[in-house]
């Protein structure tokens, strides 16, 4: 009997039919709503319908925050909520026209050029279309595919992961995007190169992206988390503890990812590589050969642990204590252990090169301590799903892991905010198990981890503890509340429709 193929080795699934990825519930209804509303515009914008479409989830990372771009696992799930590109080749013109459902956002056009560049000074939603759009021209070409002549495409497209909250939209959109354009040349790879493809694609909107979002967002199962390894992306079922809901609240501080990238999330990126460097010189690495072979703080977690050995413990923060120093470094401090200026160090990433024009010091005992210890908690949140505990003792543990990991990404790795720090302790003040921030930070959302039978006053009790002034102050719409609070259970992945 021919052996099972692990499902990123699948193709993305290509359906005639809505039930089989919306269910059969009022989650169905509102889909098949949504479809009509989507093929009845894209007719009246672009004068006909579409040929495909493409539906790409928003995720919730249950734990593993700011870890995936140093090489490490992650444990998210995928949220109901979605993005969904309408897609026709129109070979008359050769222009890309993206129109969104929602009138806030104007239509977007491009030429049809996969080489031209992206302008990130002036920030548009339709560059993540564009980079979706670079990105398969560039993995069609690397796979020696000819797509041919360049031809226009009509993009129409509808969003329901709220932007800004850290639940993913634009990986949800970069991926449908994509995958919209493979499907639009009747192309279909497997699903965890698609997840690599997506991931090297964000590169072009100036983010330097560890991969855990498009790989949650196209390798999904509907009723599992996913553990998310790297090199190679693979993705491992994590079947949740019955009896607990994961509730995710929007701290209605928006996480501006992209805008805010070289002061907070590739600020990040850059100490962690700047930590991993000095680790490895003071572990007996020649500075060049760190400054070369070392970029994630992974590389050189068996040097971290070779040392910890000697001191009779596996544990890679040991050497985090002993060689780095509590204290912020200046450039200054760093150019004298490495021996090299850091422009020349991060020479080819214009990105990290903004990052040196922002920051003034840098704080890699914190970063580097983070980073060590919530990949570990990442397994133990594995092995406690996996274990013999009965569930009420398995979701005890789940809490308290979330909860570190809540005061490592705040305290260690200061990527929270004061609107989450309120939200996080209104919800364990409530009855969560656990809660903590998710996604990138610096605003978006918290996930807390909630009883089953307690899930419908516990969000009444964050609704008025923390939404109703809100409402008061116009800040969001007393009708709107359930886009900004919501229980989910693990949804499916990416997928694509022709009707």
């Amino acid at each position: 009997m021919a052996q099972m193929m692990r499902h990123e080795e699948l193709p993305i699934p290509i359906h005639s039919a809505l039930d089989e990825v919306y269910g059969d519930s009022s989650q169905l209804e509102e889909a098949q709503l949504r479809f009509d509303r989507l093929k009845t515009k894209f007719h009246k914008v672009f004068g006909h319908l579409p040929q495909l479409c493409a539906r790409s989830p928003g995720r919730v990372n249950l734990i593993g925050e700011h870890i995936d771009y140093e090489g490490y696992s992650v444990l998210p799930m995928a949220i109901r909520q979605d993005t969904i590109v309408a897609i026709r080749r129109n070979e008359g013109e050769k222009v890309l026209r993206i129109a969104n459902v929602n009138d806030k956002y104007e239509m977007c056009t491009y030429p049809a050029d996969p080489n031209q560049e992206i302008d990130l000074k002036n920030h548009k939603w339709g560059h993540y279309f564009i980079c979706g759009y670079k990105g398969f021209y560039e993995f069609a070409r690397s796979r020696g595919i000819d797509l041919g002549e360049p031809v226009g495409l009509d993009v129409l497209i509808d969003g329901t992961v709220p932007t800004g909250s850290g639940l993913s939209s634009s990986a949800a959109l970069v991926c449908a995007s994509t995958i919209a354009i493979m499907a639009a040349f009747e192309e279909n790879f497997p699903k965890k190169e698609i997840a690599q493809l997506t991931c090297d694609c964000e590169r072009h909107i100036g983010t330097q992206s560890g991969g855990m979002d498009q790989a949650i967002s196209v390798m999904a199962k509907s009723g599992f988390a996913e553990l998310i390894d790297f090199n190679p992306i693979r993705a491992t079922d994590v079947q949740l503890p019955a009896g607990g809901t994961f509730v995710v609240a929007h701290s209605l501080a928006d996480s501006l990812k992209a805008v805010t990238a070289a002061t907070n999330y590739n600020n990040r990126v850059v100490e962690c590589r700047l930590a991993s460097i000095l680790l490895a010189i003071k572990l007996g690495m020649k500075p060049q050969d760190a400054i070369s072979n070392v970029k994630t703080l992974s590389d050189v977690e068996g040097l971290c642990m070779s040392y910890a050995s000697t001191r009779g413990s596996s544990d890679p923060n040991l050497a985090v204590k002993e060689f780095l120093k509590e204290e912020p470094y200046t450039v200054d401090e760093i150019e004298e252990i490495t021996g090299e200026n850091l422009e020349s160090i991060f020479r080819n990433s214009a990105s990290s090169l903004d990052v040196l024009k922002a920051a003034k010091h840098f704080k890699l005992y914190q970063r580097a301590s983070h980073v060590y210890s919530e990949a570990k908690r990442v397994h133990a949140f594995k092995d406690t799903v996996s274990s013999d505990l009965s569930d009420e003792a398995k979701l005890k543990n789940l809490g308290d892991l979330m909860n570190a990991s809540h005061y490592s990404c705040s305290v260690l790795y200061e990527c929270s905010c004061p609107e989450l720090e309120e939200l996080v302790n209104i919800c364990k003040e409530n009855g969560a198990l656990g809660a903590r921030l998710t996604g990138a930070g610096w605003g978006g959302c918290a996930v807390a981890l909630v009883k089953d039978s307690i899930v419908p006053q516990f969000i009444l009790n964050l609704k008025e503890r923390f939404y109703q002034s809100r409402i008061h102050r116009g800040v969001i719409n007393n009708n709107d509340l359930g886009l900004y609070v919501f229980a989910s259970k693990p949804s499916s992945g990416a997928a694509i429709f022709k009707f």
